[in-house]
């Protein structure tokens, strides 16, 4: 947290919180919801100003009931999660957070009931970007990387059957990939994707 914001909060302590302003959709991206967005069920507009998205990148963080905010200054400003309180994407450098922090650590890929992919790691529960699925999926260990998707295809239909395995871009070690239900993966990493006063 900064150093600004944790000054802020001592001199004024009783700042009221905010609720359905703020938004992370499943490509990682702030969006900013109006009255008139949160009326109307939209999504709210993509925040582009690097300085401000590394503000509340660096301010982000959880209660102990799973509500995520960003702390702006005195004032928690509550996060509703399209999907889940991270997303992640694959960079030549490894694995990159929505915030912009590295993920170093990774446990194993998680697959849901829609077919998205999560990575875990440093007890965190990671989207990743649908623009990445295309070089996860390459990434299958497979007898080469054109039988990667025939591979998963096969494992989705039975994934008690076999094991599967993926090495991403940076990492050393293959990383188990697992099924599981969305209700399950909050279950583990617990969230709430709607805060509400």
């Amino acid at each position: 947290m900064d150093d600004i914001v944790k000054a802020a909060m001592l001199k004024w302590p009783d700042v009221p919180d905010c609720y359905g302003w703020l938004a992370l959709d499943a490509r990682g991206q702030w969006r900013m919801r109006d009255e008139a967005c949160q009326r109307a069920g939209y999504a709210g507009d993509i925040i582009r100003n690097p300085a401000l998205q590394a503000f509340i990148g660096r301010n982000y963080q959880s209660d102990e009931a799973g509500n995520w905010y960003f702390q702006n200054g005195p004032q928690r400003v509550f996060v509703e999660l399209e999907v889940c309180p991270w997303i992640c994407s694959l960079t030549p450098e490894g694995i990159r957070l929505h915030t912009g922090a590295a993920l170093t650590s990774l446990s194993a890929v998680l697959i849901d009931e829609q077919q998205r992919f999560y990575l875990t790691g440093e007890n965190k529960l990671c989207l990743l970007d649908d623009r990445d699925t295309e070089l996860l999926i390459n990434c299958i260990q497979a007898e080469s990387p054109e039988n990667a998707l025939e591979v998963l295809d096969i494992w989705l239909k039975n994934p008690a059957a076999g094991s599967l395995h993926v090495r991403l871009p940076g990492q050393q070690n293959t990383l188990p990939v697992q099924f599981a239900t969305t209700t399950e993966m909050q279950a583990q990493f617990p969230y709430i994707r709607k805060p509400a006063p």
